[in-house]
């Protein structure tokens, strides 16, 4: 290791001593060699330049491919790369390159460049040449306007403000093709080999294997075998224009136990479309209720979750998602990419690694139970920030601490502020309830996980001790139909159900993060029957905390005697009006509020 840096820093001072002193034919030879050598990606960065101070355009334009292929951004990369690209007459080329140039002053120089290029063609060869650029991505107007005939109908509709864009069959199967390199290049059998071969290749590097291979498994084991250089960064690939070029933000919502990954998404993205009515809001999600999005105007994309198909292996699955929005992605070209869900999959981020002009953002509600299982350090690492909505007790950021992720928080996040709920009244009116009825909501999932039905019965007969009261079940959308032969009850299938929370009196809830907050806010006595099966939401450790301030009675362990004696309790008005009070302690502004105009601040909207 020793002799390979002496030897990689002889190199490096001699080619930069070359380089500034202007004898860029010797930098070149030098610069090059101790990248092919020792994989000295400065090297590949002054052997770029020195080509263009030589006016070896060519050869250039050839090392910046090199350095596309390898997966490195150089230093001026975009400008250089264009410079090299127009001056070898690859108008294409240049125009990909253009597309990352970051500043404004640059592009706007490039473009007329590109213009004069194009201009000094014959009208049937800039015609075609402008066709093809089209496919590439949307043209400036300087551009358009050369082919007045036919880009308006290529690249944009008339009254869209951003056209969408359609990769080709040869542009699908590239970007395919480079995220399989990208995967296998990361894999460790690839890294270990990429070292044998190394070795194989120069024989006196097989007195350093000892050495050498100890030092790489310990990196791979601590997922740290990153290539790194000064003013150079990796990425997917550079000729890529989808990120950021339209006003679009993608959500991703996973489908857990119910509807809170789902419901938080829906929340920001109603808010973001009321500060920016010109924004598009694109799903993508596992959960099945779409007709929801179509009421609200917004792009949907289904892909079944795993557990619907039939013994699929995983890879399968993540095989499939990782397509479908990588081409949601070139389509929309969104600013942004909001996840909501418990553990990111490995498609997903194989879909969003290294798309550095696309803001990436984990909307990752905890508390977490002690001892699940611990999120990868590389799953972390695909977000530029992690949001903790707020809840009862103070989240566990110790694994994004560790790993140096940005955490960003707001307060908890509400699909409906309370001006937003039906006034008292509509809802009994529809149910056939009287206005003087205790009226009781009970709500305890889907059933999924959970076996939800023992515990209604018990309710429901607790509640018919009390002729005074009625109760309305709120029945999931993703779980199956249920029947109670009772008088006084009624099934309510809607979305969201606390639109009416007005009409209730008190609500038996589960412990889940959005019915546990929508009840605090509303100020709705609860009892609580807090789901102990979740995987890493931990139902009991949130809703004790209300317990503590007054506001709800939490039952860890149920039966009979137990929900009886819960719901005597509730049945007293002065109880109930105990806790709405109680309630107030812990009551704080909608979280989406907030987080919407982080959002839209930070992609510059």
């Amino acid at each position: 290791m020793t002799l390979l840096s002496v030897l990689s820093s002889f190199f490096r001072r001699r080619y930069r001593k070359a380089y500034n002193k202007g004898s860029y034919s010797r930098s070149l030879r030098l610069s090059k060699a101790s990248f092919l050598v020792f994989g000295d990606t400065e090297g590949l960065d002054v052997a770029a330049r020195s080509a263009l101070k030589l006016g070896s355009y060519g050869a250039a334009a050839k090392l910046y491919a090199k350095a596309d292929s390898s997966g490195l951004v150089l230093r001026d990369h975009g400008k250089n790369q264009f410079n090299s690209e127009l001056s070898n007459d690859n108008i294409s080329g240049a125009f990909r390159a253009s597309l990352i140039i970051e500043r404004k002053e640059d592009w706007e120089s490039a473009i007329n460049l590109l213009s004069r290029k194009l201009l000094s063609l014959s009208e049937a060869d800039r015609f075609q040449q402008i066709r093809e650029l089209s496919a590439i991505s949307d043209l400036p107007k300087k551009i358009s306007d050369l082919h007045p005939d036919s880009v308006s109908r290529i690249t944009k509709r008339p009254g869209m403000k951003n056209s969408y864009t359609i990769p080709t069959k040869e542009k699908i199967s590239h970007d395919r093709g480079n995220r399989e390199i990208t995967r296998l290049r990361e894999s460790p059998s690839y890294v270990i080999g990429e070292l044998l071969v190394s070795a194989y290749r120069k024989p006196w590097r097989i007195l350093l294997l000892p050495f050498t291979l100890p030092i790489l498994g310990y990196k791979l084991v601590r997922e740290k075998s990153k290539r790194s250089a000064e003013s150079i960064n990796l990425h997917d690939n550079r000729n890529e224009p989808v990120d950021g070029n339209r006003n679009c933000i993608v959500m991703f919502p996973t489908n857990g136990v119910g509807f809170g990954h789902f419901t938080r998404l829906l929340a920001i993205s109603r808010k973001l479309k009321n500060t920016d009515p010109s924004l598009e809001i694109v799903f993508f999600t596992t959960m099945p209720t779409l007709h929801i999005l179509y009421d609200e105007d917004i792009i949907a994309y289904h892909i079944p979750g795993r557990n619907r198909y039939e013994e699929l292996d995983p890879t399968v699955w993540n095989s499939l998602a990782e397509e479908m929005l990588s081409l949601i992605f070139s389509l929309h070209r969104p600013k942004a990419f909001v996840f909501d869900g418990a553990y990111p999959y490995r498609g997903m981020l194989n879909s969003i690694k290294n798309r550095k002009k696309l803001m990436k953002i984990w909307v990752r509600r905890g508390v977490f139970k002690k001892n699940t299982k611990p999120i990868p350090v590389d799953s972390i690492n695909h977000f530029d920030a992690i949001v903790r909505p707020g809840d009862s007790l103070v989240e566990d950021s110790t694994d994004e601490v560790e790993h140096g992720a940005i955490i960003t928080r707001c307060n908890p996040i509400l699909l409906l502020d309370n001006n937003q709920r039906l006034p008292k009244g509509e809802l009994r009116r529809r149910l056939g309830i009287p206005e003087s009825a205790i009226l009781a909501y009970i709500q305890l999932g889907a059933g999924n996980v959970n076996d939800i039905r023992r515990d209604i019965q018990h309710t429901l007969d607790a509640i018919h001790d009390h002729p005074e009261m009625y109760a309305v079940i709120g029945e999931s959308l993703l779980g199956s139909r249920i029947t109670f032969d009772k008088e006084r009850v009624r099934i309510l299938r809607d979305y969201p159900n606390s639109m009416f929370f007005n009409d209730f009196d008190f609500s038996v809830q589960a412990g889940g993060y959005n019915s546990f907050h929508e009840v605090i806010e509303s100020s709705l006595p609860s009892i609580c029957y807090p789901n102990l099966n979740t995987g890493r939401d931990d139902q009991l450790a949130r809703t004790l905390v209300a317990q503590k301030v007054g506001c709800m009675i939490v039952l860890k362990d149920r039966n009979k005697k137990l929900i009886r004696a819960a719901i005597d309790r509730i049945s007293d008005s002065e109880v109930r009006g105990m806790m709405r009070e109680n309630a107030k302690i812990l009551q704080r502004p909608n979280g989406a509020s907030q987080l919407a105009d982080w959002i839209l601040e930070s992609i510059g909207n």
